[in-house]
């Protein structure tokens, strides 16, 4: 018997812990007190130089962790949804999406800590794996419509 199947839960999990690093750019550039929510899309742009170097680059770094955690979020939700489509097991997908949800978690703190070229790398071979996950279940979705047809 497959266990619960989380990975539906997980496409939530995964758009809301993209959130997280933007909840932690919007918190920091609204206590500045020169943020503007008229055009908040250029605020960090016009707060560079006018803030401490320091902040601006955490902000920045937590922005761009949010920016990376939107655009791989589709092929994530699409992963999912196909591997539940071909019913791939359950335990599989559960895992996949553990994985990816760990991957975003690890990445994000890379992006928002790492202070070092070395660990830069260390970062992008964590993208490397977490973007692998939900490629290899559309692979795997993709085999098994194929041998049901």
């Amino acid at each position: 018997m497959d266990s619960y199947n989380w990975s539906y839960h997980s496409i939530a999990g995964a758009y809301m812990l993209g959130l997280a690093p933007h909840a932690y750019y919007l918190v920091n550039i609204m206590k500045t007190g020169k943020h503007s929510n008229q055009m908040p899309r250029d605020s960090q742009q016009t707060l560079r130089g006018v803030i401490p170097a320091d902040l601006w680059s955490r902000l920045f770094r937590a922005r761009s962790a949010h920016i990376n955690a939107i655009e791989g979020f589709p092929l994530f939700a699409a992963a999912m949804l196909a591997g539940n489509a071909a019913k791939l097991p359950t335990s599989d997908l559960n895992l996949i999406a553990a994985e990816y949800i760990g991957s975003r978690v690890l990445y994000t703190a890379l992006y928002m800590g790492a202070r070092s070229e070395f660990m830069s790398y260390v970062r992008t071979g964590v993208w490397f794996w977490g973007i692998g996950l939900p490629i290899y279940t559309l692979i795997k979705a993709g085999n098994a419509f194929s041998s049901n047809s």
